[in-house]
């Protein structure tokens, strides 16, 4: 939270939404923080095969971009509905990347 200035004398305190940029890698424990879950939820779900980190060489650092931040995001919440079954949430999610190919392709074939 953040103290905004007000020029009457009153101070408001407003929430201010962090949006991660695009093309910028984080480090694992960056990354958990701004997902909202612990490290290990992330190794766990890149040892699943769901979210994909890159590494920096040389030093091999895990890092993740945002589009992977967002994806822990989308994990989380549907654990939250679903429960954590592993093998639910791998189906359910390349179900839904055919799902985005398929409409991708439509798109495409649409505006030929």
């Amino acid at each position: 939270m953040s103290k905004r200035h007000d020029p009457n004398g009153t101070s408001n305190l407003a929430l201010e939404l962090y949006q991660p940029k695009p093309n910028v890698l984080y480090s694992l424990d960056v990354a958990a923080h701004i997902a909202g879950v612990p490290r290990r939820a992330i190794l766990i779900y890149c040892r699943a095969g769901l979210v994909q980190s890159v590494f920096q060489p040389p030093y091999g650092v895990m890092a993740f971009t945002e589009e992977a931040i967002h994806a822990v995001r989308r994990i989380e919440h549907v654990r939250a509905a679903h429960g954590p079954d592993l093998t639910l949430l791998k189906t359910l999610f390349k179900l839904l990347e055919e799902v985005e190919y398929l409409r991708a392709e439509l798109r495409f074939l649409r505006h030929r």
